[in-house]
């Protein structure tokens, strides 16, 4: 037992001395226990929120503002009135004066400045009865009508394809080209059996010629109508001779343009009839007159009258009107007086106006009720008024 314990006094004292000895050594830094699953926790975390720091916050974009839907309508606040001028034959300056079959250049050029001036727009006749009532905004409608179609005068072709310049059609359509609020549309009533177009030749050259004048019409914006093929005294004429002649002129005009190779003009052919000499025929035969039809089937759509205005200037009312009859429309003659008079008294013309009618649901401008009702609505707050309009290719009369 002492034994052991000196031994251990021993080694106790050996252990101080080594200790002593190295006292002066830097002590080895004791490792710390590392956790290796919170340290990669932590690494994670510190790496997502680095990422989402480097990430720019979205904005929330404010909801847009839906712009206002409005249709232009286009409106009759008062009755329409349309004259209609009557044109024979052009003249040359060289003349002593115009009168009412044969206008000279110089005052056919005035009239349509003058008429310009005045506001006046030209529309087509069969666009007016089928309800199409648009002239532009402040502008009134006016309708240029031909009798006695074709005359080296009214119209004749050059060398070049193109209208000679010494032709009232021709000085028209360029009048027509640098004054587009004027424009340039005409109604000719033709009746090709009764002369020769231009100089006329033996071997039927002036066929050829006349397709081409009539082609070149029909191109052009001035349509051609029936005026009897022979420009007849329908007064003085059976159901049966008056049948005959507005068919013989339909036929002679369909067979120019099939000759010709134009025959896709002949289903855009209208039936109407100016009365020659103005001259109306009675019983069976103004039955026959009002009932005849085309060729390709077409109903008489139209019928005009003639007289001077020394007689009271008569006015086409619209379609819509009460006093609206299609199977007697006057027109007026004497186109120097008649310019004269449309001028001096411009202001009894109505002129149509514009107006905004909405907001409206653009998915349902198709449907004539809803159109209606906004209209009613634009009417009833006062920012339109009352009239009849023209919306969407509808006519809606809300007087």
């Amino acid at each position: 037992m002492k034994i052991f314990k000196k031994n251990i006094l021993s080694i106790l004292s050996i252990t101080i001395l080594l200790s002593a000895c190295n006292a002066a050594e830097p002590a080895t830094p004791t490792t710390i226990p590392v956790d290796a699953g919170a340290t990669a926790v932590s690494m994670a975390s510190t790496m997502a929120a680095e990422t989402m720091a480097a990430i720019p916050t979205e904005t929330a974009l404010p909801t847009p503002t839906e712009t206002p839907f409005y249709l232009t309508a286009n409106i009759w606040a008062e009755e329409p009135r349309v004259p209609i001028i009557n044109y024979h034959q052009f003249a040359p300056n060289t003349s002593l004066r115009s009168t009412d079959h044969k206008i000279r250049k110089r005052d056919f050029l005035d009239g349509l400045e003058a008429l310009n001036q005045a506001g006046f727009t030209l529309i087509h006749l069969e666009d007016w009865i089928n309800g199409d009532l648009y002239v532009p905004e402040g502008r009134r409608p006016l309708v240029f009508t031909m009798d006695d179609l074709f005359y080296n005068n009214q119209i004749r072709m050059g060398e070049n394809g193109e209208p000679r310049r010494d032709t009232g059609l021709s000085f028209a359509w360029e009048y027509g080209q640098e004054h587009p609020e004027f424009g340039f549309k005409w109604s000719l009533f033709a009746n090709l059996g009764d002369k020769w177009y231009a100089d006329g030749d033996t071997e039927g050259k002036w066929k050829d010629e006349l397709a081409q004048s009539i082609i070149w019409c029909l191109d052009h914006d001035a349509r051609v109508y029936n005026h009897t093929y022979q420009h007849i005294r329908m007064d003085k004429s059976g159901a049966e001779g008056i049948l005959w002649d507005l068919e013989q002129n339909d036929l002679f005009m369909r067979e120019l343009l099939a000759k010709a190779g134009r025959e896709d003009l002949i289903e855009g052919l209208g039936n109407m009839l100016a009365i020659p000499f103005g001259y109306w025929p009675e019983g069976s035969a103004y039955s026959a007159t009002t009932n005849y039809i085309t060729p390709e089937g077409e109903p008489m759509l139209g019928i005009f009258d003639i007289d001077w205005i020394v007689n009271g200037v008569k006015f086409m009312a619209p379609p819509y009107s009460p006093e609206f009859d299609p199977m007697r429309i006057p027109r007026i003659a004497m186109p120097p007086e008649a310019v004269e008079y449309l001028v001096e008294h411009q202001e009894e013309f109505p002129t149509m106006v514009a107006c905004q009618v909405g907001p409206l649901d653009a998915e349902q401008v198709e449907n004539q009720d809803y159109l209606r009702e906004a209209i009613q609505a634009s009417i009833t707050s006062g920012s339109c008024p009352q009239g009849v309009y023209i919306l969407e290719d509808y006519t809606f009369d809300m007087r």
